[in-house]
């Protein structure tokens, strides 16, 4: 379970970087690469729950999509004599994406699932 936790936040680092690139994507960055490096050095590391940095990357345009739940178009809020307006893009599309992701990451990981659960064909009596 750790493995897969690991895996998940290394992802959702490496998708914050890529996307932030101008901002902080150059902060993020190191981190999410050292992570990365440490992740395929260490043995313990190294196996199937790898696959889940893509569902950790998921949780970048679903962070953007909680940004723009409010749009498409102009969102006001009101703190106390202030309004604050500012433009939001619709969430769906960035919903679509993070789900395609996460399908993407499902099949992935039945698919080595089904392979390692493959009979190994007996070996003929000497």
């Amino acid at each position: 379970m750790w493995r897969r936790v690991y895996w998940l936040v290394c992802g959702a680092l490496l998708g914050l970087a890529l996307v932030s690139t101008l901002t902080i994507g150059v902060v993020v960055f190191p981190f999410a690469a050292a992570m990365l490096v440490v992740g395929l050095c260490l043995r313990a590391l190294r196996n199937r729950a790898a696959l889940m940095m893509l569902s950790g990357a998921a949780l970048v345009p679903l962070y953007v999509a909680w940004l723009n739940r409010g749009g498409p178009g102009q969102v006001c809020t009101v703190h106390g004599d202030v309004t604050e307006c500012f433009g939001a893009w619709s969430p769906w599309p960035f919903v679509a994406v993070a789900a395609g992701m996460v399908a993407a990451n499902v099949v992935a990981l039945a698919a080595t699932r089904s392979r390692d659960r493959r009979p190994t064909p007996a070996k003929p009596a000497a």
